[in-house]
């Protein structure tokens, strides 16, 4: 499987067994309530989580500055459209940091046609609360205000992946979402089977300074 994301160590930096310290983050579990926020967008509107209550929300935590970013905005851009008519709703929150972070969070906006909410949190006041510690970081949010599933990292496949879950957690079909191919379509119809090339990392963790 490919290795999609580091797990970043808090207050110890550079700590391989960070998992074992009291301090690092945990993100949430299925089946907890995601914690409510309000927060303004770059388009200077105000989001207030609960006001979306009886929606699915998709929260997408990222950062500009790992490989396939844009990419990945793209595709959730594509997940919010198949699936808004169903009630999904997207915002994507961006951990960049000062005036360089939010200049590079509009040019890929602008770049990959992004039209779903995006809201700027360099203090992390919103990813804290919800343990992200990977970039990306998904959480898909039921109709009820709890959390349904958790997804990090990015790599191939991953739309169709997490069109299940929003789609499972709509209660809808999978039809709604992006059209996949037939394998028929997606595999050629003769010839010897080639060896995949190696994976390699598609994603960078974040990085948080000691205080």
């Amino acid at each position: 499987m490919r290795a999609v994301a580091v797990i970043l160590a808090l207050l110890v930096v550079g700590s391989a067994a960070c998992p074992q310290d009291e301090g690092v983050r945990r993100p949430l579990a299925p089946g907890v309530a995601a914690p409510d926020f309000t927060a303004n967008t770059l388009d200077g509107a105000t989001i207030k989580l609960t006001d979306w209550r009886g929606k699915v929300v998709v929260l997408n935590f990222f950062v500009t500055w790992y490989r396939d970013a844009a990419q990945h905005l793209k595709m959730l851009e594509d997940l919010s459209t198949a699936f808004s008519e169903q009630g999904m709703r997207l915002v994507s929150i961006s951990l960049d940091e000062g005036q360089v972070g939010l200049d590079a969070v509009r040019a890929v906006i602008a770049d990959q046609g992004i039209a779903h909410p995006v809201i700027m949190d360099p203090a992390q006041q919103i990813a804290a609360p919800y343990g992200v510690r990977v970039l990306p970081a998904i959480f898909i949010i039921g109709r009820d205000g709890v959390i349904a599933n958790y997804h990090e990292g990015y790599a191939e496949g991953d739309d169709e992946r997490l069109g299940e879950l929003i789609a499972a957690a709509l209660q809808v079909g999978t039809e709604a979402g992006p059209s996949a191919e037939t394998e028929a379509e997606a595999e050629p119809a003769a010839g010897p089977e080639e060896p995949a090339p190696p994976e390699e990392p598609v994603c960078k963790c974040f990085r948080q300074e000691a205080e």
